[in-house]
């Protein structure tokens, strides 16, 4: 009578422990079929062991446990599934959870100025805004895209290069993750200054200069033709938070209340930065 019983927990949670390792087990299959090496399929392991110490908890408790045996088994299981929530580095909770998070950080007071040289002119757009998490987490908050709002517009004229991004206060680094943990509540204001992606900044030598551009899609003279285009322009910018899940929110999405000459960027990087990169 109490065989039925099990059975359906155990097969309950062995399909909650498949769920829980689906996104690692899609990233390992996903690698092995691109070449990933051996090596990955360790990834495998966790689903393995846990599916092996379910299945050998049913086969002890069945066996030798003679009262309250489905209570017995029942809480077993559920020792399983939430040690393997916990060791797993990612799950679907885990993911909706992260998602919930990033999508509760607010994003205030976005504002934006002209990046200046040490001559007065102009290099690029520093982006300042207030983030304020709603929860105590992991995160990254900065600027993700900024380019014209006129259109669509040639990549070089992106603003890809994040020449500093400072957050004030100072979040708790984490050692091991690149993501910072930042406090619920707390009014964090960040500055990032960004540079279009015709200019690389050469960090040893703290000088920038003007990357080539040309491709087999994109010749010279579109490029100058497009810079000419963008001489007094708005830009979109969007705020993006991303958790340690991965889970990427825009918490933000507008125009600069400025409006920028790129070809005066280029100009300014011609003339006082280190001209064309060197080769």
């Amino acid at each position: 009578m109490k065989t039925p019983a099990l059975q359906a927990i155990a097969l309950l949670a062995a399909a909650i422990v498949c769920v829980q390792n689906f996104p690692v087990l899609t990233g390992v299959s996903w690698a092995v079929i691109h070449g990933a090496g051996v090596r990955s399929a360790l990834g495998f392991v966790p689903a393995t062991i846990a599916l092996a110490v379910l299945w050998a908890g049913y086969r002890v408790i069945q066996s030798r446990v003679t009262s309250h045996v489905v209570a017995t088994f029942a809480a077993f299981a559920v020792a399983v599934i939430v040690l393997n929530e916990t060791v797993l580095p990612t799950t679907p909770l885990k993911e909706w959870r992260d998602q919930g998070a990033t999508a509760g950080v607010r994003i205030l007071n976005r504002r934006d100025e002209p990046l200046l040289s040490a001559r007065g002119n102009p290099i690029g757009v520093r982006i300042s805004f207030d983030a304020v998490p709603s929860r105590t987490g992991a995160y990254m908050i900065s600027a993700s895209t900024l380019h014209s709002a006129s259109g669509e517009t040639i990549w070089p004229l992106h603003f890809g290069t994040a020449l500093s991004h400072q957050v004030q206060p100072a979040p708790a680094a984490q050692s091991d993750s690149p993501y910072s943990v930042f406090q619920k509540d707390v009014i964090y204001t960040v500055s990032q200054d960004m540079l279009p992606n015709f200019v690389h900044y050469d960090q040893k030598t703290k000088t920038p200069c003007l990357t080539g551009v040309g491709t087999k899609y994109l010749t010279e003279a579109q490029f100058q033709s497009a810079l000419a285009a963008n001489r007094d322009t708005s830009l979109r910018v969007a705020i993006q938070v991303e958790g340690e899940q991965r889970s990427a929110t825009v918490a933000a999405d507008g125009v600069t209340s400025r409006r920028y000459d790129l070809r005066a960027i280029y100009d300014t990087i011609a003339k006082e930065g280190g001209g064309h990169c060197a080769r």
